[in-house]
C-alpha cells in the first residue's frame, strides 16, 4: 500500500474509532515520525482477517490498533483476540463459576 494512501486510511480509521485501539480500546497516538511509530501506543493499520488467512486490503477488513496489540495478536482471530484483551473470557468464567457455587 502506498504511503499517501496508508496515511489517509489511518487518519480515517483514527477518526472513525475516536482514537482508540480496536482491541484494547486504549487511546493511540497518530504520528508520521519513525520514533513515535515504535511506541506501544502508536496507531497501526490492522487486517481483521489476516492476509496470511486470505484477508485483503479492502476497507471492511481494516481497523486501527495500537502497535502493542498489532504485534502480539499472532494467528488468533480478531474477535477472540478482542475478547481476550478486554477480559471478557475471564468475566464469563467468573460468572459461570459463581453460578455453579450458588447452585450447590
Amino acid at each position: 500500500m502506498k504511503t499517501a494512501i496508508k496515511r489517509k486510511l489511518l487518519v480515517h480509521l483514527f477518526q472513525k474509532q475516536e482514537g482508540r485501539c480496536c482491541y484494547c480500546e486504549r487511546y493511540v497516538i497518530l504520528s508520521y515520525r519513525w520514533r513515535d511509530q515504535q511506541r506501544p501506543d502508536a496507531a497501526t493499520i490492522e487486517h481483521l482477517k489476516r492476509r496470511a488467512d486470505g484477508g485483503t486490503d479492502h476497507p471492511d477488513n481494516l481497523a486501527m490498533s495500537c502497535k502493542d496489540c498489532n504485534d502480539s495478536r499472532q494467528e488468533i482471530d480478531w474477535l477472540t483476540y478482542r475478547s481476550l484483551k478486554r477480559g471478557e473470557f475471564q468475566e464469563f468464567v467468573r460468572s459461570v463459576d459463581h453460578g455453579a457455587r450458588a447452585a450447590e
